[in-house]
């Protein structure tokens, strides 16, 4: 007798299930059984090119809007050999400048926290939490330099779901177009009226999709977590892929 398939037991369950959840073979992509070459997880070219092609373009989440709270709340954002600050101006908005001042690329700040304005240590360049020239120490010396290339350089800034996201690719398309479906996915959870109640992050030594790949898939559960079987449908588990960005994996828990 054939396993039962995810879409076995959400007909079994005694209450409706949202629509979202049900298999949706049109949004299926036919990706091949051909193999995937290691090199893409070791090989140092392939990093170099993710460098180049990948992080530059695609949207990122950074943090909650809840962890900036007021005008001058910050957090810092590294990825790679990059680092952006993104900030709460004094009119509400969100922003994301270059961690970097322009005059000789000191980083301006680290973590997370509360300022009143953005300070170079080095010189005294200083900057308004929107990013504006305030204070230029002797003035004088750098006539030569439009007061317009002292502005902090800024990268794009969106949200969705309480969730703050950010891209350096000014040509990328927006947000909204980038999650697709995964909106409607959630929107009966409303994490806009969410909040993150603990932060618990661990680097890993290893190339980024080794880790990511290891968390969406439930074949390892046999081996790894072997003590859930009783009540897991591991191999039930249902992968969806939705265009060039999204994918899910659906598991039953609660199965016998």
């Amino acid at each position: 007798m054939a396993a039962p398939r995810y879409a076995d037991y959400l007909a079994q369950d005694s209450r409706p299930v949202p629509p979202i959840l049900q298999p949706a073979p049109a949004a299926h992509v036919a990706l091949g059984t051909a193999p995937v070459a290691a090199a893409r997880y070791t090989s140092r070219e392939f990093f170099e090119l993710e460098c180049e092609r990948l992080w530059p373009r695609v949207w990122q989440m950074v943090c909650r809007e809840e962890e900036l709270p007021a005008p001058g709340s910050f957090v810092v954002y590294d990825i790679v050999d990059r680092s952006f600050i993104v900030m709460r101006g004094p009119d509400g908005t969100l922003r994301a400048f270059h961690n970097s001042c322009p005059h000789r690329g000191r980083q301006l700040l680290t973590g997370q926290g509360h300022v009143e304005r953005l300070r170079c240590g080095f010189h005294g360049f200083t900057w308004a939490t929107d990013g504006a020239l305030q204070s230029l120490p002797c003035s004088w010396d750098l006539g030569h330099v439009p007061e317009s290339k002292w502005q902090l350089p800024q990268v794009r800034v969106e949200t969705w779901g309480g969730f703050v996201f950010l891209n350096m690719d000014p040509a990328a398309p927006p947000l909204a177009d980038y999650l697709g479906v995964l909106p409607s996915h959630f929107e009966r959870w409303r994490l806009e009226d969410c909040w993150k109640a603990a932060h618990v992050a661990k680097v890993i030594d290893c190339n980024w999709k080794v880790a990511q790949e290891a968390f969406m898939e439930s074949y390892h559960v046999i081996a790894t977590h072997p003590q859930i079987l009783p009540v897991f449908a591991d191999a039930a588990a249902q992968y969806d892929v939705y265009g060039e960005h999204v994918n899910r994996n659906l598991a039953a828990f609660g199965a016998p």
